[in-house]
């Protein structure tokens, strides 16, 4: 497996963020978050990265190989719609399969302020079958459907208790 790290989101990273967000596997299973400038890819690091770490005391993290290279984004997100804390991830689609995303939550989920919470949530589309399999590897437990966003599509809700 790649050894892999987790480090903080800073504005310098928005040729990558654009990258990551507009990939086809981004829009097609996390939807498109209409970040299709430099500037709009700093705003959106400044709110999910800096701001949510902020306001929040958790939020998201650049997902790097050894080298440095960033490859995804994992975190824990504050939906209006959820009562707790989601974890949510995405990775560059050259990147996928390699175990990349279940070593990047295990590091995630091992955070100390991650112990403060009794459950987590993890969302995903029904068609995204590759994070199912990912949230269910992290002991995640399918408990229904929710429909949250704008475009009405049902996705799957997903708990897990205590760590």
């Amino acid at each position: 497996m790649t050894d892999i790290f987790l480090r903080a989101g800073y504005p310098t990273d928005d040729a990558f963020i654009l990258k990551l967000l507009n990939q086809a596997s981004f829009l097609k299973y996390i939807g498109d978050k209409d970040i299709k400038t430099h500037a709009q890819a700093q705003h959106y690091i400044q709110q999910t990265f800096i701001n949510s770490h902020q306001q929040n005391g958790f939020g998201c993290y650049i997902v790097c190989l050894a080298d440095e290279t960033p490859v995804g984004m994992i975190g824990l997100f504050q939906r209006d719609a959820l009562a707790i804390p989601d974890l949510g991830f995405a990775l560059l689609a050259e990147y996928e399969g390699q175990g990349i995303t279940t070593k990047a939550a295990d590091l995630m989920l091992s955070k100390e302020y991650v112990n403060d919470f009794d459950l987590l949530a993890a969302i995903t589309s029904i068609q995204n079958t590759a994070s199912q399999k990912v949230l269910k590897k992290l002991a995640f437990e399918e408990v229904g459907d929710l429909i949250i966003n704008e475009d009405h599509q049902p996705l799957k809700v997903l708990l897990k208790t205590k760590f």
